[in-house]
């Protein structure tokens, strides 16, 4: 019997059911604190290393990851609500890909 590749090996077990979304998003925080990139960046990375196997949510998250890489906060407000909503039109991408990718 051949040895499975590194590759896949690497990718066995990483399967993100419904119950863990809910992970995924940004705790609501008070309008005062700012928005936690760093935090963001973490969950954005955890979730690309889930769907590794799949190019497109990888690519989408990347994009996103691009977007937010080298902020260090919001330069106002409103970036900061793109930000989050960008964050969350971003997860709900990745679920949709997910789900046609999964019953197809």
């Amino acid at each position: 019997m051949a040895k499975p590749s590194r590759q896949y090996t690497r990718r066995g077990g990483f399967v993100c059911t419904v119950g863990l979304w809910r992970e995924f998003h940004l705790n609501r925080q008070s309008d005062r604190e700012t928005l936690d990139l760093i935090e963001m960046r973490r969950q954005l990375t955890a979730l690309r290393s889930q769907h590794s196997d799949n190019l497109a949510i990888a690519s989408l998250l990347n994009r996103f990851l691009v977007k937010v890489a080298f902020l260090t906060e919001p330069t106002d407000l409103a970036h900061e609500q793109y930000l989050r909503s960008e964050f969350e039109r971003t997860l709900t991408k990745v679920k949709e890909i997910a789900a046609r990718t999964k019953s197809g």
